[in-house]
């Protein structure tokens, strides 16, 4: 899963969004589980790690 910085998604913030971890086709965490949170890129329409600056971002609002 690609990994996206701060710098990216504030170079494009609209091309990313939060998503809940159980929907369909959301990857789980290298231990097996579910994440609650994960993130879209909507250009490549694939799942990314967010860095945890962005996460906090965009959990915060």
């Amino acid at each position: 899963m690609r990994k996206v910085s701060m710098e990216d998604y504030l170079a494009e913030p609209a091309r990313y969004e939060l998503r809940a971890g159980s929907e369909e086709g959301a990857p789980p965490c290298p231990y097996g589980n579910q994440y609650q949170w994960v993130g879209f890129d909507l250009e490549t329409q694939e799942y990314v790690r967010f860095t945890k600056s962005v996460f906090k971002l965009l959990v915060n609002g």
